[in-house]
Protein backbone atom coordinates (compact mmCIF):
# COMPACT_ATOMS: atom_id res chain seq x y z
CA UNK A 1 0.00 0.00 0.00
CA UNK A 2 1.36 3.11 -1.40
CA UNK A 3 0.37 6.49 0.62
CA UNK A 4 1.87 10.16 -0.89
CA UNK A 5 2.26 13.83 0.79
CA UNK A 6 2.88 16.69 -1.55
CA UNK A 7 3.80 20.04 0.34
CA UNK A 8 5.53 23.28 -0.49
CA UNK A 9 8.26 25.36 1.31
CA UNK A 10 9.37 28.68 -0.09
CA UNK A 11 12.97 27.13 1.21
CA UNK A 12 15.05 26.21 -1.78
CA UNK A 13 16.36 22.17 -1.86
CA UNK A 14 19.65 23.04 -0.24
CA UNK A 15 18.01 24.55 2.86
CA UNK A 16 15.37 21.62 2.95
CA UNK A 17 18.20 19.31 2.54
CA UNK A 18 20.03 20.29 5.22
CA UNK A 19 17.70 19.04 7.90
CA UNK A 20 16.40 16.17 6.11
CA UNK A 21 19.96 14.83 4.98
CA UNK A 22 21.54 14.88 8.32
CA UNK A 23 19.59 12.49 10.39
CA UNK A 24 20.21 14.05 13.42
CA UNK A 25 18.18 17.27 12.17
CA UNK A 26 15.23 14.29 11.97
CA UNK A 27 13.91 15.22 15.40
CA UNK A 28 13.46 18.97 14.23
CA UNK A 29 10.44 17.79 11.67
CA UNK A 30 9.58 14.01 12.75
CA UNK A 31 7.14 14.42 15.93
CA UNK A 32 7.67 11.08 17.11
CA UNK A 33 11.60 11.57 17.11
CA UNK A 34 12.97 13.13 20.26
CA UNK A 35 16.65 12.01 18.85
CA UNK A 36 18.55 9.99 16.11
CA UNK A 37 21.56 7.50 17.68
CA UNK A 38 24.25 6.00 15.39
CA UNK A 39 25.34 9.32 13.44
CA UNK A 40 26.25 13.20 13.61
CA UNK A 41 26.98 12.86 9.78
CA UNK A 42 25.24 13.30 6.87
CA UNK A 43 23.22 10.97 5.67
CA UNK A 44 25.00 7.61 3.71
CA UNK A 45 23.15 4.70 2.05
CA UNK A 46 23.30 1.63 4.30
CA UNK A 47 23.43 3.44 7.54
CA UNK A 48 21.56 1.79 10.32
CA UNK A 49 20.68 4.09 12.76
CA UNK A 50 18.10 4.24 16.18
CA UNK A 51 15.41 7.02 16.65
CA UNK A 52 14.16 7.21 20.11
CA UNK A 53 10.68 7.86 20.83
CA UNK A 54 9.33 11.10 22.10
CA UNK A 55 6.77 9.48 24.37
CA UNK A 56 8.62 6.33 25.85
CA UNK A 57 12.51 5.21 25.72
CA UNK A 58 11.90 3.04 22.34
CA UNK A 59 14.46 2.67 19.80
CA UNK A 60 13.18 2.47 16.54
CA UNK A 61 15.20 1.05 13.98
CA UNK A 62 15.88 3.33 10.54
CA UNK A 63 17.92 2.28 7.54
CA UNK A 64 18.73 4.62 4.92
CA UNK A 65 18.46 2.58 1.62
CA UNK A 66 19.02 5.50 -1.04
CA UNK A 67 20.96 9.14 -1.08
CA UNK A 68 20.40 11.77 -3.86
CA UNK A 69 21.87 14.86 -1.72
CA UNK A 70 19.07 18.04 -2.55
CA UNK A 71 16.93 15.54 -4.46
CA UNK A 72 15.90 12.12 -2.69
CA UNK A 73 15.98 10.07 0.59
CA UNK A 74 15.00 6.73 0.69
CA UNK A 75 14.88 4.82 4.38
CA UNK A 76 13.42 1.73 6.02
CA UNK A 77 11.64 1.93 9.13
CA UNK A 78 10.64 -0.77 11.65
CA UNK A 79 7.59 1.18 13.08
CA UNK A 80 6.08 -1.89 15.22
CA UNK A 81 6.53 -5.20 15.30
CA UNK A 82 4.90 -6.10 11.90
CA UNK A 83 4.51 -3.02 10.70
CA UNK A 84 7.78 -1.65 8.12
CA UNK A 85 7.67 1.76 6.69
CA UNK A 86 9.09 2.56 3.78
CA UNK A 87 9.70 6.28 3.44
CA UNK A 88 10.37 8.20 -0.06
CA UNK A 89 11.16 11.69 0.44
CA UNK A 90 11.70 13.42 -3.09
CA UNK A 91 12.48 17.37 -3.20
CA UNK A 92 11.95 19.03 -6.82
CA UNK A 93 13.09 23.05 -7.09
CA UNK A 94 9.90 24.91 -8.22
CA UNK A 95 10.43 27.79 -10.85
CA UNK A 96 9.96 30.54 -7.86
CA UNK A 97 13.26 29.16 -6.41
CA UNK A 98 11.01 26.97 -3.59
CA UNK A 99 10.68 23.35 -3.30
CA UNK A 100 8.24 20.99 -3.76
CA UNK A 101 8.37 17.88 -1.50
CA UNK A 102 6.77 14.54 -2.27
CA UNK A 103 6.88 11.78 0.66
CA UNK A 104 5.71 8.50 -0.30
CA UNK A 105 4.75 5.75 2.36
CA UNK A 106 4.80 2.25 1.46
CA UNK A 107 3.75 0.12 4.53
CA UNK A 108 4.29 -3.75 4.71
CA UNK A 109 4.04 -6.27 7.61
CA UNK A 110 1.66 -8.12 9.15
CA UNK A 111 -0.47 -5.17 10.42
CA UNK A 112 0.25 -2.83 7.89
CA UNK A 113 -3.28 -2.45 6.88
CA UNK A 114 -4.05 -1.54 10.08
CA UNK A 115 -1.19 1.27 10.63
CA UNK A 116 -1.44 2.64 7.10
CA UNK A 117 -4.52 5.34 8.22
CA UNK A 118 -2.26 6.30 11.29
CA UNK A 119 1.16 6.69 9.24
CA UNK A 120 -0.20 8.25 6.54
CA UNK A 121 -1.61 10.68 8.84
CA UNK A 122 1.69 10.88 11.25
CA UNK A 123 4.06 11.15 7.81
CA UNK A 124 1.69 13.88 6.59
CA UNK A 125 2.37 15.66 9.81
CA UNK A 126 5.48 15.40 9.39
CA UNK A 127 5.60 16.61 5.58
CA UNK A 128 4.31 20.06 6.94
CA UNK A 129 6.83 20.75 9.79
CA UNK A 130 9.25 19.66 7.41
CA UNK A 131 7.90 22.13 5.11
CA UNK A 132 7.40 24.90 7.77
CA UNK A 133 10.63 24.34 9.73
CA UNK A 134 12.66 24.95 6.46
CA UNK A 135 10.81 27.93 5.36
CA UNK A 136 11.63 29.45 8.91
CA UNK A 137 15.42 28.45 8.24
CA UNK A 138 15.29 30.41 4.83
CA UNK A 139 13.51 33.26 6.22
CA UNK A 140 16.03 33.67 9.17
CA UNK A 141 19.18 32.96 6.43
CA UNK A 142 17.88 36.01 4.18
CA UNK A 143 19.72 39.12 4.07
CA UNK A 144 17.75 42.05 6.22
CA UNK A 145 17.38 45.26 4.24
CA UNK A 146 17.47 48.34 6.48
CA UNK A 147 15.49 50.91 5.47
CA UNK A 148 16.50 54.59 6.15
CA UNK A 149 13.99 56.66 7.69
Amino acid sequence: MKLVHRVRTPAPPAVVWDVLGTPANWPLFDVFLSKVKGSTRSATVGQHLVGISRWTVLGIPLDVLEVDPERRLVMRVRTAPGITEELTFVLTPTTKGGTDIRVSIVVDGLFATAAAPVLWLANGVNAHVLASRTAALARAARPRVETVA
